[in-house]
């Protein structure tokens, strides 16, 4: 039996897909005992991932003070691109090597690793400028569908970038 549990009505239009390939290391110290001695090896682990970023426009936040019409042209303020979603491809994604104390707890660390290798996937499109190719392929698809619905020229500009989209430089 399936449970239909939430619907969402979606607006976000899809506008670029970035595929990944990429080596994950983490590496987790081991405990010391008093300071003195440790309570194993290290643990480590290697991933090889596939993964994809999608950027897209969200057109549910246009409303009519976004449109700016005259007699012989058309101006449309667009919500700043976004990462619509990130994820590894688990197919394309395998583990390349392991180390683990007796003290780690492997699942839990093997976990860690594919979070992380997640999130490298974000940092890497945000770096690669998804969100740059994302406004010129909006520009590129909206333009000449908004002018021949218009009848008239249309100028697409993009609001300004929020404060939480930050590009992190990879350690």
């Amino acid at each position: 039996n399936t449970l239909l549990q939430k619907m969402e009505t979606l607006g976000k239009l899809e506008l670029v897909r970035y595929n990944f390939r990429e080596i994950t290391e983490l590496k987790e110290l081991s405990r010391e005992y008093f300071n003195f001695f440790k309570l194993g090896p290290d643990s480590k682990i290697a991933l090889i991932s596939g993964g994809e970023a999608v950027g897209c426009i969200d057109l549910q936040k246009i409303n009519s003070e976004n449109i700016l019409a005259s007699e012989d042209s058309v101006i449309i303020t667009l919500p700043y691109p976004e990462i619509c979603y990130y994820k590894l491809n688990l197919e394309n994604t395998r583990i390349y090597s392991l180390e683990t104390n007796p003290f780690t707890n492997e699942t839990a660390f093997i976990e860690q690793a594919f979070q992380a290798a997640e999130k490298e996937i974000e940092r890497a499109a945000l770096n690669s400028g998804i969100l740059e190719q994302t406004k010129i392929n909006g520009r590129l698809f909206l333009k000449p569908w908004l002018e021949e619905v218009s009848g008239k020229p249309v100028k697409l500009v993009f609001s300004q970038k929020p404060e939480q989209i930050t590009i992190e430089k990879a350690n």
